[in-house]
């Protein structure tokens, strides 16, 4: 499935249109509340979302993986050693460090830091600069832009790691890297994830990560890409309620449940023919989620 987005002008415009009638005010405020719950219903509807599906090493802590982690996940560099999870390791010149550890949990093999001209580096443990990124105005590692210094090419991806959602499964090595790892088992209490069968610092996880995306114009916190799998069916549901909601005008007439339904299943049916089911949500059965359903 592709992760194209639309825009937000364009689902308030088809939201408009299916509404038969010009949003603005109260009306427009009513609707962009109705499109954000009809884009969280997808959300919750099914595990296999392309765009929020993640597999990433994650910390375990007194048997613990938390739901959050202040972590990189560094990945496809030239120099296979730096790969991996850096976690945080405190400050560094009044910046944030963060830290790869070697298989001792205890001895630092290479760091992420920043300098006082807010440039990134990852260096070794004795300094040596393996990588470096242009300052961007940020303490933040940048996911991109980072180029090849005594490391070799290509440079790597450094991407934070994600806030975990829903729990699909994990195993005690990086999965469909040519090694075999084990898949484990784990349940969720208040604490966090519990992993049962486990006693590495590090983990692969595989997960649905969290929706904190609310959609409107792009301001006030707001997102104005909306995912182009959910178009249809946010603005056919969104009409749809609204349109109850004003059912005692005759001006409005409500669209068939049965019209909602058609474009719901036009989206999960697009898991279906992208290979998800076969080729993930099999291989990520676990004792903590039997559930690989399409609906």
């Amino acid at each position: 499935m592709a992760q194209g987005t639309r825009t937000w002008t364009e689902l308030i415009g088809l939201t408009a249109a299916r509404c038969g009638c010009a949003l603005s005010g109260d009306d427009a405020t009513q609707v962009a509340f109705l499109l954000n719950s009809a884009a969280r219903q997808l959300y919750l509807e099914n595990p296999w979302w392309e765009r929020f599906l993640v597999l990433e090493p994650r910390t375990v802590e007194r048997g613990y993986v938390s739901y959050s982690e202040d972590s990189f996940n560094v990945y496809g560099a030239g120099t296979n050693e730096v790969n991996g999870l850096y976690v945080r390791n405190g400050d560094d010149g009044g910046f944030p460090k963060y830290t790869k550890y070697g298989d001792d949990g205890v001895s630092a093999l290479f760091n992420i830091r920043t300098t006082e001209l807010g440039e990134h580096e990852l260096e070794d443990a004795t300094g040596l600069d393996f990588y470096s990124a242009s300052g961007s105005g940020s303490t933040v590692p940048p996911e991109s832009g980072w180029s090849a210094q005594s490391g070799e090419s290509p440079a790597p991806r450094v991407q934070a790691l994600s806030e975990i959602g829903e729990y699909i499964g994990h195993w005690n090595g990086k999965k469909w890297s040519g090694a075999n790892p084990t898949m484990g088992t784990a349940y969720p209490d208040q604490n966090g994830i519990r992993v049962t069968d486990s006693s590495q610092d590090i983990v692969y996880m595989a997960f649905k990560k969290s929706f904190n995306t609310t959609y409107g114009d792009g301001t006030s916190g707001t997102t104005s890409d909306v995912p182009s799998e959910w178009f249809e069916f946010m603005a056919y549901s969104a009409a749809r309620s609204f349109m109850q909601s004003q059912r005692q005008s005759d001006s409005y007439q409500p669209i068939a449940i049965s019209e909602v339904e058609r474009v719901r299943e036009q989206a999960l049916l697009k898991i279906n023919r992208q290979g998800i089911y076969k080729t993930i949500a099999q291989r990520f059965r676990t004792y903590y989620n039997q559930d690989v359903s399409i609906h």
